[in-house]
């Protein structure tokens, strides 16, 4: 009788052992699977958004280029050659002068996986820390809008048009350009130049910085 009731309870007791093993084993797996599928996921999320700094550092580029067309030919440049330049170097149809010469382009960022990672509080999972602290800061870079657009001197040169038409009583605003085209609006045009050559700087550092994290994610893995 004894004999039966030690045997009853090591089996209970190996049942209990078993049973809390595959449930161990079933937790992992299904962790294992989680982390693979976020891996998948930042993965196509670090190429979107490479590719969408690819995108903004070229539009840049080419905004740059009509900007310069524009300032360096200002004593003769007018409303009608500034829509060729913009038409020929963005293949925009714009037509309004104004946005033309007031447009800034900014980054459209994809962080949907990059959010769910750090807040969720698996970034922990990375065990090699450099690793870490690269992700979290694109992480970053993603939420901050860092490559936002030079909105004050955008607002700027829209009431620049503004106060011109207000004059005229006209709402033709390339025949405002044409007439009222002074120092002041070349002056912001030139900040708005800069600012977007600082920003294109950013953009190329922050592209080769994706580029080598995409690398290092393909060969070395997230988790």
């Amino acid at each position: 009788m004894k004999k039966k009731h030690l045997f009853n309870s090591v089996t209970i007791f190996l049942s209990i052992i078993s049973s809390f093993s595959v449930d161990r084993y079933i937790e992992h797996k299904n962790e294992r699977v989680q982390l693979e599928t976020l891996e998948i996921n930042l993965l196509h999320e670090l190429e979107q958004n490479y590719y969408s700094l690819i995108s903004l550092r070229s539009k840049i580029k080419s905004m740059i280029s009509v900007s310069d067309s524009v300032t360096g030919n200002w004593e003769v440049i007018n409303s009608k050659q500034i829509k060729s330049f913009h038409k020929d170097n963005l293949y925009d149809i714009n037509e309004r002068i104004e946005f033309i010469l007031s447009m800034s382009e900014e980054y459209d960022s994809k962080n949907l996986y990059f959010n769910s990672l750090i807040n969720s509080g698996l970034i922990l999972k990375i065990k090699r820390e450099k690793l870490r602290n690269e992700i979290e800061s694109v992480g970053s870079l993603l939420n901050s809008n860092y490559f936002s657009g030079n909105n004050l001197i955008s607002n700027d040169i829209l009431n620049w048009f503004k106060t011109k038409s207000e004059i005229e009583k006209s709402l033709d605003n390339d025949f405002i350009f044409d007439k009222y085209k002074d120092f002041e609006l070349m002056r912001m045009l030139t900040l708005r130049r800069r600012n977007e050559i600082y920003k294109l700087t950013g953009v190329n550092g922050y592209i080769k910085f994706i580029e080598t994290l995409i690398v290092e994610v393909k060969q070395e893995g997230i988790f």
